[in-house]
């Protein structure tokens, strides 16, 4: 009989290498008969180097490319960072599976002659390298002598203008990536330790395929991990919900025990300098049953903010997710929040206009 193929596409950076290779070897354990081909490819976040991330204006702009091989049956699966997906993918497209997450919160890198150093130790006024809102707003609140510029590249390059150069003093990194890299050594601090919350889904690892290849759904489904499913729908649901995307400074920490789910948000002015937080919490049995393993799902199950179905977390436990995530959503809209979200929004898409007008242009 013929081993069966899986193409899976992936992005060329290292790091998006070695998250491929994390999930093929999870399904190759899992489905010893089945081989697996990489089909490696650029996407517009790949090309786009000399730009700030929310500046590109453009949502999705690491998955496109890998969306439309989907589409277009020349790959059957799709690894991605969940943190690089937008909270609804395109009609046809769902995420297959969500790996157990690692750690997702930030960490600084520090340049090599201020080793040992904390941020609260830097000088004033030295440059710290991040192209996140979020990360900018929830740092210059706690530093206000650091300044915050824009870093673009895989994450070896970063590095190397961290190490080679005199501008940046430290680097805002995700530790999941530092992690999955081996470059453990290289961590300085653990903003966990300052309060910081973290991005939408970061540390997790989706794997995407067509809504409807059954067999590779079942397949994918083998390697999902219930906790982590569940995070991912909620804070997905909880972003999407906001109506702002990449362009005001958001965060998230969400846990989940057996029976109950915690939704933690907290948004931001651009400069940090306003800020709320607020939370929710709901059982995920609310009957006190749980649906129990592998039982069949109901026959109209399909996906909550588009993350298929599966029998590691049932229909009943994702749409409570799905629920916790907009309803916190609908707290941050009714209060003062509202206001911070719009001014920063609009700000950035401001600076999206001057960022077009400018390559315009040079072009």
């Amino acid at each position: 009989m013929e081993q069966k193929i899986i193409r899976v596409g992936s992005r060329k950076s290292q790091l998006a290498m070695i998250q491929t290779n994390t999930v093929i070897e999870s399904l190759s354990a899992a489905h010893p008969g089945v081989s697996f081909q990489v089909v490696s490819m650029e996407t517009i976040g790949d090309k786009i180097q000399d730009v700030a991330l929310p500046k590109i204006g453009i949502s999705g702009v690491f998955t496109k490319e890998l969306d439309a091989a989907l589409l277009l049956n020349h790959v059957d699966i799709v690894v991605h960072s969940m943190k690089d997906c937008p909270a609804l993918l395109p009609d046809n497209l769902v995420i297959g599976s969500i790996i157990k997450r690692d750690s997702p919160y930030d960490v600084v890198v520090m340049s090599l002659k201020n080793k040992g150093k904390t941020l609260a130790e830097l000088p004033e006024g030295s440059v710290v390298g991040t192209s996140s809102l979020r990360r900018v707003a929830q740092v210059s609140r706690i530093h206000p002598h650091l300044k915050f510029e824009s870093i673009r590249g895989s994450l070896n390059s970063r590095l190397e203008k961290l190490d080679e150069g005199d501008k940046y003093a430290a680097l805002i990194l995700a530790e999941a990536g530092l992690s999955r890299m081996g470059w453990e050594n290289r961590l300085s601090e653990r903003l966990a330790d300052s309060g910081c919350l973290y991005a939408v889904s970061q540390g997790a690892i989706g794997v995407e395929c067509r809504a409807d290849d059954k067999v590779t759904l079942s397949l994918l489904d083998s390697i999902a991990d219930r906790e982590t499913t569940l995070q991912c729908v909620a804070e997905r649901s909880f972003i999407r919900n906001l109506g702002v995307g990449y362009k005001a400074p958001v965060c998230v920490h969400c846990e989940i025990t057996r029976d109950e789910i915690h939704l933690r948000g907290a948004v931001y002015s651009l400069d940090g300098h306003e800020t709320q937080v607020l939370d929710t919490r709901a059982l995920l049995h609310p009957d006190g049953q749980r649906t129990a393993k592998g039982e069949q799902m109901p026959a109209n199950s399909s996906s909550f903010m588009s993350i298929a179905v599966g029998n590691t977390a049932t229909r009943e436990e994702m749409s409570v997710a799905q629920r916790i995530g907009l309803k916190l959503a609908e707290e941050f809209l009714k209060s003062n929040a509202k206001d911070v979200l719009m001014t920063a929004k609009v700000s950035t898409e401001n600076s999206i206009l001057q960022e077009r007008s400018r390559r315009e242009l040079v072009a």
